[in-house]
């Protein structure tokens, strides 16, 4: 009998192919943006709104996590007429597609906290 066979077919594979995970954490991976996109998940905000709703992120590294999750086409921005111009971060659908991944963090910290 093959061990090694046999843990193979009792566990599922965790990735279809290698490089997903790597792929998530390039986004999740940092301590601030999991929590900034659980703030996008119910609806759009402001920067003022999301600097509120984190106590501790400084305005830099805000803007920075900002800026690299619009880059990577998980949030935009929109900017609505005032002066100075405003924004509104929220979703994309390709951010929206980690609502589901962010309840199950949340549930399992609730969990194991």
């Amino acid at each position: 009998m093959n061990t090694s066979t046999d843990a193979k077919t009792m566990c599922p594979k965790v990735e279809a192919k290698p490089g997903c995970i790597q792929a998530a954490l390039a986004i999740l991976g940092d301590k601030w943006s999991p929590l900034l996109l659980g703030q996008l998940v119910e609806d759009s905000k402001t920067f003022s709104e999301l600097a509120s709703s984190l106590p501790g992120i400084s305005p830099r590294t805000l803007s920075a996590r900002l800026s690299g999750l619009e880059d990577q086409g998980i949030i935009s921005k929109k900017c609505y007429c005032e002066h100075p111009p405003r924004y509104k971060y929220n979703l994309t659908k390709k951010g929206a597609d980690l609502r589901t991944i962010l309840i199950q963090m949340a549930t399992w910290g609730n969990k194991y906290s």
